[in-house]
């Protein structure tokens, strides 16, 4: 392969699937196309055989709600109904024929964590009014010449979820100051006969509650962390009883509308649930009792969907991207039904470490856990990758980017910090009051056991980080000289002005995670340039919301007037993320120059310095 295609290689999204949906048409999904960066949408049904792309190329299918959107399509009938990027508006899709047409629109508003209603012939959303601090949100159905609200009045609705009989409405609900991980109460409510919503019920254990779904015999099943981790829980009017008691997170943080990782049956259910930072999909007896993993090579679970027969599951591992498999739900008869990628001929082994945390008295027996790949043969140069959200999570499972990394000669470490999700409240909430503490702390602890592991050459420590991540690996070169380089893609650089600048979901959680303005203050990577170590690279969005570009050209500012090094790369009409594929490649070749001119090798024989100025 030839580094230009090596190069497309890595660019291409190692999450290239999401949102999986099961309708009387069939299964369809969303598809990141590897040439435009647009979401397209992607159907299967047995009929056919095989899977096939059913939106045009010049479609981008997308929510906006919450700035991360989710839950853009959902099966109605022989229709599907879409949420389009552009405008936010819905169209509905018939799958048969390939008609498109309008559905339903209003000015200044998005949508996102689409239900089909279909006894009513419409779609439950939630409805965003207007942008940054000055928005709204309420719980709408929707049918083309028709809106009712049926909640407002909370600052955030998501994942409505409808009985089976459709008679019974659910959805979860929160406020400021609170995201929806940290806070969160579950609302049940009966249709009146004419659409309506009656009289609202509610249970609020007093954690975070996600992901309510209703069995097919109509019990109420919902994710709740009040004993410590997210399990489900049967819940009936006020009473509730746990159906999996395993002493881990069966979902994922909820930064997005519309994920499913759970579905119930008569005779048990199938669950996501993380070992170790690993998400594997199990089957629960009606004991409770969790069985062996349905798809033991799958190490990441996006999404599950099922009938009576069947369960579908999006997943990505160690050996494949995204992909689509179905199997029974006692894990036989699996077939794969469409990847995102080809296949992965030599997949890289993660090797899981945990490194000792204890920078002050609560953090004693504290370790920081990590995947780690491309070690062996002796020290190498290190890319350390710090996520977003700050409460996302990694993955041990194939990166496209971080295997183009190993073929350079880096050793990759991806790190899961302090107030991660994948590792339950306490860990999750860990980091209150601490960002930009603690999660430096992880960094340099990481650094220092790779280092004295012999895997990390201590004088060619790179770090990376976007959002959130960005933030860490700023304050992290202004902690310390162990790091040569930092790439901050879209990071947060000045916590104060974050605070007055970002878009009404964030809005209430820097105090949560810092404290107040003179906390936000002190960590800020703005009010540090003058101390920061080594060399930087910035890659922003100039459409972003969540990070707006002036915090990047104020930082990189800075960091000139202090005689500092600071790049920056702009791409225009990127948001939060930078997604079309050819900006991608544009910014991970300039990545690999930027660290292969900060971390020469030994004796000037580095053919990773030659391949990467190529490629810039």
């Amino acid at each position: 392969m030839s580094a230009a295609d090596a190069l497309h290689a890595a660019a291409r999204p190692a999450d290239g699937f999401g949102e999986l949906r099961l309708g009387p048409a069939g299964v369809t999904w969303l598809a990141r196309d590897a040439d435009s960066g647009r979401w397209a949408l992607w159907g299967w049904r047995e009929a056919h055989g095989r899977a096939r792309r059913l939106t045009p190329p010049s479609l981008d299918i997308a929510s906006r709600v919450n700035g991360y959107g989710g839950g853009a399509q959902v099966p109605l009938g022989p229709w599907v109904v879409l949420v389009a990027a552009t405008d936010q508006a819905l169209l509905a899709l018939e799958v048969g024929s390939g008609r498109l047409v309008p559905w339903w629109s209003r000015p200044g508003c998005a949508y996102g964590g689409l239900v089909a209603d279909p006894g009513r012939q419409r779609v439950l959303a939630v409805e965003e009014q207007g942008e940054g601090r000055q928005g709204g949100q309420r719980l709408v159905a929707l049918a083309p010449g028709r809106r009712r609200v049926l909640a407002e009045g909370a600052d955030f609705y998501g994942a409505p979820a409808l009985s089976p009989d459709g008679r019974r409405l659910a959805w979860v609900e929160w406020s400021l100051p609170h995201m929806p991980w940290q806070r969160a109460r579950l609302c049940i409510a009966a249709f009146t006969p004419d659409g309506g919503v009656g009289t609202i019920r509610y249970w609020d254990p007093g954690a975070a509650v996600t992901q309510p779904t209703f069995a097919a015999d109509g019990r109420l099943v919902c994710l709740s962390d009040h004993a410590g981790w997210w399990q489900p829980w049967s819940v009936d009017g006020a009473a509730a009883r746990p159906l999996a008691t395993a002493a881990a997170d069966h979902a994922s943080t909820p930064w997005q509308l519309g994920e499913c990782q759970h579905l119930w049956h008569a005779d048990g259910g199938v669950v996501m649930r993380l070992e170790a930072g690993a998400a594997r999909l199990a089957r629960v007896d009606a004991a409770g009792r969790q069985r062996a993993a349905l798809l033991p090579d799958a190490t990441r679970v996006i999404g599950v969907a099922g009938d009576a027969r069947w369960v579908y599951a999006l997943t990505q591992g160690p050996g494949h991207g995204a992909r689509l498999a179905r199997l029974r739900h006692d894990g036989g008869g699996m077939r794969v039904l469409a990847t995102s990628g080809p296949r992965v001929e030599a997949p890289l082994a993660a090797e899981a470490l945990a490194a000792p945390v204890g920078e002050d008295k609560a953090a004693q027996g504290e370790a920081v856990p990590a995947f780690v790949y491309g070690a062996g043969g002796g020290p190498r140069p290190l890319i350390l990758r710090v996520h977003g959200g700050p409460t996302a999570a990694c993955y041990p499972v194939h990166d496209p980017l971080i295997a183009w990394w190993v073929a350079q000669g880096y050793a990759v470490a991806d790190i899961n910090p302090r107030g991660s999700g994948s590792y339950g409240r306490a860990f999750r909430e860990r980091l209150a009051g601490g960002w930009g503490r603690l999660d430096v702390a992880d960094v340099e602890a990481l650094a220092d056991a790779l280092v004295a592991r012999g895997i990390a050459d201590p004088a060619r420590l790179c770090i990376r980080g976007q959002s959130a991540g960005g933030f860490t690996v700023l304050n992290a070169l202004a902690s310390s000289s162990r790091f040569a380089a930092g790439a901050s893609l879209y990071g947060v650089t000045d916590a104060v002005r974050l605070a007055g600048q970002t878009h009404r979901f964030e809005s209430g959680y820097l105090d949560w995670l810092i404290g107040d303005e003179a906390a936000r203050r002190a960590v800020s990577p703005l009010q540090r340039a003058a101390v920061l170590h080594g060399a930087v690279l910035f890659a922003q969005g100039c459409r972003d919301r969540v990070v707006v570009p002036d915090q990047t050209l104020r930082m990189a500012a800075a960091l000139r007037r202090a005689g500092r090094t600071a790049e920056v790369m702009l791409f225009a009409g990127e948001g939060h993320g930078i997604r079309h594929p050819a900006q991608r490649r544009r910014m991970i070749a300039r990545e690999l120059a930027f660290f292969a001119r900060a971390t020469p090798a030994p004796h000037h024989d580095d053919s990773r310095r030659e391949t990467a100025l190529a490629l810039a």
